[in-house]
């Protein structure tokens, strides 16, 4: 699967709540290395930003423009399973 594509993929993952790496690379099922790598250039993009949480893991979520955009994602996600599910 093709970088930008997984990248959108994370954009809709943390509109549900912020993530850290490891969480990434568990639901999405992807070495940590290539989810790194993913985030890093989300960072660059502006598209998440990091902090740490109270429990001093870093965590990621979306900006307010990647939010706007991962939420047309996800209801085209969820228009074309509809669709197919008919």
């Amino acid at each position: 699967m093709s970088a930008s594509k997984l990248k959108n993929q994370i954009g809709v993952l943390l509109l549900d709540k912020p993530l850290s790496l490891k969480e990434v690379t568990e639901i999405m099922e992807i070495k940590e290395k290539k989810a790194y790598t993913l985030l890093k250039g989300m960072f660059s993009d502006e598209r998440v930003r990091s902090f740490k949480d109270a429990d001093g893991a870093r965590r990621y979520r979306n900006t307010e423009t990647e939010t706007e955009k991962a939420l047309k994602r996800k209801a085209r996600e969820e228009k074309k399973a509809a669709k197919e599910n008919k």
